[in-house]
């Protein structure tokens, strides 16, 4: 299956680097890429408000229903490769219930590609949109 992930600065150029290597998604509720992310996946990765212009192989991926002695185990166990460090507010996770870590591989940037807008979703599942179609 195929995902877009829209992120922000400074964790699309840490993913671009190899500096992040692990996307976390946190959420009250169980929404993508909560299930939906699978090893072998392709994700299209899209900075906030740009185009398409990179993508990634999904490596490994570890669901959690979240307790907050379960978020600062995650936090100590892969805050580095997730980039905790640059979270804004990391204490606004603790609050959270659910948890998608994602361990990315073979990241490569590709000629900008134009999608639809999120509307404000940070994940899309590409089988949502039939009508895009992608090679990669």
């Amino acid at each position: 299956m195929k995902h877009i992930a829209i992120l922000r600065q400074p964790f699309y150029d840490m993913v671009l680097s190899g500096e992040k290597t692990i996307e976390s998604r946190w959420s009250m509720h169980k929404v993508a890429p909560y299930n939906k992310v699978q090893k072998d996946d392709i994700i299209l990765l899209k900075e906030t408000g740009k185009n398409v212009t990179a993508t990634a192989k999904v490596e490994k991926v570890a669901y959690f229903e979240l307790t907050p002695a379960k978020v600062e185990e995650i936090r100590a166990k892969w805050g580095k490769q997730i980039g905790t460090d640059k979270f804004e507010d990391w204490q606004s996770t603790l609050e959270k219930k659910y948890c998608t870590l994602i361990w990315l591989k073979d990241v490569k940037k590709i000629e900008p590609l134009k999608v639809p807008r999120s509307n404000g979703a940070g994940w899309i599942v590409l089988k949502d949109f039939e009508q895009l179609k992608f090679d990669f």
